[in-house]
């Protein structure tokens, strides 16, 4: 039986409504694999906004991939899920570019830890080359003020944030008892790095914040209870502009 948009409301934090309920024109049921979750992009030099749009987007900008606006700051997780993908080199001339597959495209993806391919390129070289395979450690998570729920993926340069939030998370706790993960909210960062090159680039940085409100959990537990247990389609999912990974 298809899953289906019975009008779950919630509408706090943010006014998210994921579901028709009665509003004319969404009377027909959705399907998980119908919806796009948006990711928090964060904007480096050359990402296609920046260079497409320098009078309004700025390298160090986390925008919702989906919508372009840009994000708060205060973030609340929801649920973590973590993946491989093995991204093909954008630049033909790369050892491990495959010609089978365009600049920058989707090799293969998995969530499975124990898939052969992860467990084959997703560690470094034995000369300290990079892994073919990109770990993302992912939240789905809620932006108070934007109506819908957003990714926030660590990879990468940014993948020490994301142990640190998860580290944060798995340890938070209220008058002496553990809370869900989004029993708190989060602040999401950037800071400047600099490589060896002397190229300069973004990270993501994050630090906890306030305690969600009671009245919240109730909404936060719905939504949790919606999307958990199904595969997520995350809008754009692609390899990272990062400079110093060029």
């Amino acid at each position: 039986m298809a899953e289906e948009n019975k009008g779950l409301d919630v509408k706090k934090p943010g006014s998210l409504i994921v579901g028709g309920g009665n509003r004319k024109g969404l009377e027909e049921p959705s399907q998980q694999e119908d919806f796009i979750i948006p990711r928090a992009k964060l904007l480096q030099a050359l990402s296609p906004e920046v260079v497409e749009h320098p009078d309004k987007f700025k390298p160090g900008m986390i925008i919702n991939s989906l919508t372009l606006e840009v994000l708060p700051e205060t973030f609340i997780p929801v649920f973590k899920f973590t993946n491989w993908i093995r991204f093909n080199p954008r630049n033909a001339k790369d050892q491990n570019y495959d010609p089978a597959y365009g600049p920058g495209d989707i090799i293969w993806r998995s969530k499975d830890p124990l898939d052969p391919r992860v467990i084959a390129e997703s560690k470094f070289g034995e000369d300290g080359s990079n892994p073919l395979a990109t770990k993302f450690l992912n939240f789905f998570a809620m932006f108070p003020g934007v109506d819908m729920p957003v990714i926030v993926s660590f990879s990468k340069t940014s993948f020490k944030a994301g142990k640190r939030l998860l580290t944060l998370a798995q340890f938070a706790t209220k008058d002496g008892q553990a809370i869900d993960l989004f029993g708190r909210k989060y602040r999401l960062g950037v800071k400047q790095e600099v490589n060896d090159a002397k190229q300069m680039y973004f990270v993501l940085t994050v630090d906890p914040g306030d305690f969600v409100p009671a009245e919240d959990l109730d909404g936060l537990a719905a939504l949790w209870e919606r999307f958990h247990a199904k595969p997520i389609q995350v809008h754009e999912e692609a390899a990272e502009e990062e400079i110093q990974e060029a």
